[in-house]
Protein backbone atom coordinates (compact mmCIF):
# COMPACT_ATOMS: atom_id res chain seq x y z
CA UNK A 1 0.00 0.00 0.00
CA UNK A 2 1.24 3.17 -1.03
CA UNK A 3 1.83 6.21 1.43
CA UNK A 4 -0.93 8.19 -0.11
CA UNK A 5 -3.44 4.79 0.20
CA UNK A 6 -2.39 4.67 3.72
CA UNK A 7 -2.43 8.72 4.32
CA UNK A 8 -6.42 8.16 2.94
CA UNK A 9 -7.18 5.52 5.62
CA UNK A 10 -5.93 7.48 8.21
CA UNK A 11 -7.95 10.70 7.19
CA UNK A 12 -11.63 8.37 6.61
CA UNK A 13 -10.10 7.01 10.06
CA UNK A 14 -10.17 10.53 12.13
CA UNK A 15 -13.45 11.48 10.28
CA UNK A 16 -15.20 8.53 11.37
CA UNK A 17 -14.28 9.01 15.09
CA UNK A 18 -15.13 12.51 14.82
CA UNK A 19 -18.49 12.01 13.37
CA UNK A 20 -19.20 9.27 16.21
CA UNK A 21 -18.12 11.80 18.96
CA UNK A 22 -20.68 14.07 17.33
CA UNK A 23 -23.68 11.76 17.09
CA UNK A 24 -23.03 10.77 20.94
CA UNK A 25 -23.26 14.39 21.44
CA UNK A 26 -26.35 15.05 19.81
CA UNK A 27 -27.76 11.78 20.91
CA UNK A 28 -27.38 13.13 24.50
CA UNK A 29 -28.92 15.98 23.28
CA UNK A 30 -31.93 14.21 22.39
CA UNK A 31 -30.67 14.67 18.72
CA UNK A 32 -32.61 12.18 16.35
CA UNK A 33 -30.26 9.74 14.57
CA UNK A 34 -30.51 8.36 10.69
CA UNK A 35 -27.73 5.85 9.78
CA UNK A 36 -25.89 6.79 13.01
CA UNK A 37 -25.65 10.50 11.99
CA UNK A 38 -27.60 13.16 13.43
CA UNK A 39 -30.71 14.18 11.22
CA UNK A 40 -29.81 17.89 9.33
CA UNK A 41 -32.96 19.40 10.66
CA UNK A 42 -32.40 18.46 14.12
CA UNK A 43 -28.60 19.99 13.48
CA UNK A 44 -30.13 22.69 12.10
CA UNK A 45 -32.92 22.72 15.51
CA UNK A 46 -30.12 22.73 17.90
CA UNK A 47 -27.99 25.63 16.39
CA UNK A 48 -31.18 27.50 16.41
CA UNK A 49 -31.84 26.57 19.96
CA UNK A 50 -28.14 28.02 21.03
CA UNK A 51 -28.91 31.65 19.18
CA UNK A 52 -31.90 31.65 20.39
CA UNK A 53 -30.16 31.10 23.90
CA UNK A 54 -28.10 33.72 23.19
CA UNK A 55 -30.38 36.53 21.88
CA UNK A 56 -32.97 35.79 24.65
CA UNK A 57 -30.28 36.67 27.29
CA UNK A 58 -29.41 40.02 25.39
CA UNK A 59 -33.27 40.86 25.41
CA UNK A 60 -33.66 39.74 29.12
CA UNK A 61 -30.84 41.65 30.15
CA UNK A 62 -32.10 45.24 28.21
CA UNK A 63 -35.65 44.73 29.32
CA UNK A 64 -34.60 44.59 32.73
CA UNK A 65 -32.35 47.67 32.64
CA UNK A 66 -35.73 49.24 30.71
CA UNK A 67 -37.47 48.06 34.15
CA UNK A 68 -35.08 49.65 36.21
CA UNK A 69 -34.91 52.90 34.56
CA UNK A 70 -38.51 52.82 34.83
CA UNK A 71 -38.87 51.73 38.57
CA UNK A 72 -36.36 54.56 39.24
CA UNK A 73 -38.29 57.04 37.56
CA UNK A 74 -41.35 56.61 39.62
CA UNK A 75 -39.81 55.86 42.76
CA UNK A 76 -37.94 59.66 42.56
CA UNK A 77 -41.32 61.16 41.45
CA UNK A 78 -42.27 60.64 45.17
CA UNK A 79 -41.34 63.14 47.56
CA UNK A 80 -39.94 61.90 50.02
CA UNK A 81 -40.97 64.15 52.81
CA UNK A 82 -39.11 66.51 55.79
CA UNK A 83 -37.18 68.24 53.30
CA UNK A 84 -35.30 64.97 51.73
CA UNK A 85 -33.98 65.36 47.87
CA UNK A 86 -32.84 62.48 45.88
CA UNK A 87 -29.34 63.72 46.63
CA UNK A 88 -29.81 64.04 50.30
CA UNK A 89 -31.93 60.21 50.21
CA UNK A 90 -28.58 59.01 48.05
CA UNK A 91 -26.18 60.10 50.54
CA UNK A 92 -27.64 59.18 53.74
CA UNK A 93 -28.57 55.92 52.22
CA UNK A 94 -24.54 55.05 51.35
CA UNK A 95 -23.78 55.97 54.90
CA UNK A 96 -26.43 54.25 56.73
CA UNK A 97 -26.08 51.09 54.62
CA UNK A 98 -22.11 51.37 54.10
CA UNK A 99 -20.99 52.85 56.98
CA UNK A 100 -19.07 56.25 57.41
CA UNK A 101 -16.72 57.50 54.61
CA UNK A 102 -14.66 60.63 53.83
CA UNK A 103 -16.11 62.91 51.71
CA UNK A 104 -14.11 62.12 48.59
CA UNK A 105 -15.07 58.68 48.59
CA UNK A 106 -18.59 59.74 48.83
CA UNK A 107 -18.39 62.08 45.84
CA UNK A 108 -16.85 59.69 43.84
CA UNK A 109 -19.59 57.10 44.86
CA UNK A 110 -22.29 59.65 43.68
CA UNK A 111 -20.19 60.37 40.60
CA UNK A 112 -20.36 64.04 41.46
CA UNK A 113 -17.36 66.56 41.83
CA UNK A 114 -15.92 66.86 45.93
CA UNK A 115 -17.13 70.66 45.60
CA UNK A 116 -20.73 69.58 45.51
CA UNK A 117 -20.52 66.82 47.90
CA UNK A 118 -19.22 69.44 50.66
CA UNK A 119 -22.05 71.43 49.44
CA UNK A 120 -24.34 69.35 49.91
CA UNK A 121 -22.70 67.60 53.10
CA UNK A 122 -22.53 70.85 54.82
CA UNK A 123 -26.36 71.40 54.53
CA UNK A 124 -27.05 67.78 55.71
CA UNK A 125 -25.03 69.10 58.78
CA UNK A 126 -26.98 72.23 59.28
CA UNK A 127 -30.42 69.91 59.37
CA UNK A 128 -28.38 67.06 61.90
CA UNK A 129 -28.32 64.35 59.44
CA UNK A 130 -25.01 63.71 59.14
CA UNK A 131 -21.60 64.91 61.07
CA UNK A 132 -18.26 64.32 60.92
CA UNK A 133 -15.54 62.27 63.07
CA UNK A 134 -12.05 61.64 63.03
CA UNK A 135 -10.74 58.39 60.46
CA UNK A 136 -9.97 55.96 62.96
CA UNK A 137 -7.18 54.98 59.86
CA UNK A 138 -6.30 58.26 59.53
CA UNK A 139 -5.87 61.08 61.90
CA UNK A 140 -5.56 63.88 59.54
CA UNK A 141 -8.53 63.10 57.63
CA UNK A 142 -12.10 63.15 58.94
CA UNK A 143 -15.24 60.99 57.66
CA UNK A 144 -18.85 61.65 57.25
CA UNK A 145 -21.22 59.50 59.18
CA UNK A 146 -25.31 59.73 59.76
CA UNK A 147 -26.72 60.62 62.97
CA UNK A 148 -29.65 59.24 64.56
CA UNK A 149 -31.64 61.36 62.84
CA UNK A 150 -30.91 60.49 59.87
CA UNK A 151 -31.43 57.23 59.65
CA UNK A 152 -35.08 57.80 60.97
CA UNK A 153 -35.47 60.06 58.17
CA UNK A 154 -33.90 57.77 55.59
CA UNK A 155 -36.15 55.13 56.86
CA UNK A 156 -38.99 57.11 56.77
CA UNK A 157 -38.11 58.65 53.65
CA UNK A 158 -37.82 55.47 51.83
CA UNK A 159 -41.25 54.05 53.36
CA UNK A 160 -42.79 57.16 51.66
CA UNK A 161 -40.80 56.77 47.96
CA UNK A 162 -42.00 52.97 48.14
CA UNK A 163 -45.22 53.26 49.51
CA UNK A 164 -46.48 53.53 46.26
CA UNK A 165 -45.08 50.41 44.80
CA UNK A 166 -45.99 48.47 47.53
CA UNK A 167 -49.65 49.91 46.72
CA UNK A 168 -49.62 48.55 43.47
CA UNK A 169 -47.75 45.29 43.73
CA UNK A 170 -50.85 44.42 46.85
CA UNK A 171 -53.15 44.38 43.77
CA UNK A 172 -51.21 41.59 42.40
CA UNK A 173 -52.66 38.06 42.85
CA UNK A 174 -51.14 35.58 45.41
CA UNK A 175 -49.41 33.70 42.42
CA UNK A 176 -48.31 36.69 40.49
CA UNK A 177 -46.92 37.84 43.84
CA UNK A 178 -45.08 34.89 44.52
CA UNK A 179 -43.71 34.88 41.12
CA UNK A 180 -42.78 38.46 41.47
CA UNK A 181 -40.38 37.38 44.76
CA UNK A 182 -39.23 34.61 42.99
CA UNK A 183 -38.17 36.71 40.28
CA UNK A 184 -36.21 39.37 42.81
CA UNK A 185 -35.01 36.90 44.78
CA UNK A 186 -32.77 35.68 41.50
CA UNK A 187 -32.08 39.10 40.31
CA UNK A 188 -31.07 40.23 43.83
CA UNK A 189 -29.01 36.95 43.49
CA UNK A 190 -27.61 37.50 40.00
CA UNK A 191 -26.55 40.88 40.89
CA UNK A 192 -24.46 40.00 43.99
CA UNK A 193 -22.79 37.00 41.93
CA UNK A 194 -21.99 39.31 39.14
CA UNK A 195 -18.26 40.68 38.72
CA UNK A 196 -19.80 43.08 36.41
CA UNK A 197 -16.13 43.43 34.75
CA UNK A 198 -16.34 45.70 31.49
CA UNK A 199 -16.02 43.57 28.20
CA UNK A 200 -12.84 43.86 27.07
CA UNK A 201 -12.76 44.25 23.08
CA UNK A 202 -10.32 41.33 21.50
CA UNK A 203 -7.22 42.83 19.79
Amino acid sequence: MGKKSKGKGKARKKDRKKAERQAAAMAAAGAELVDGAPAVSEVTDIADARRRRAVDSIELAARLASISTVLQRHLSRTDAGEGLTRARLSALALLVLGGPRTLGDLAAAEHVRPPTMTRLIHAMEADALVTRKRNPDDARSVVIEATSRGVEQLEMGRARQIAPLAETISDLDRTERLQLEEATDLLGRVLRDSTWEPAVPDE
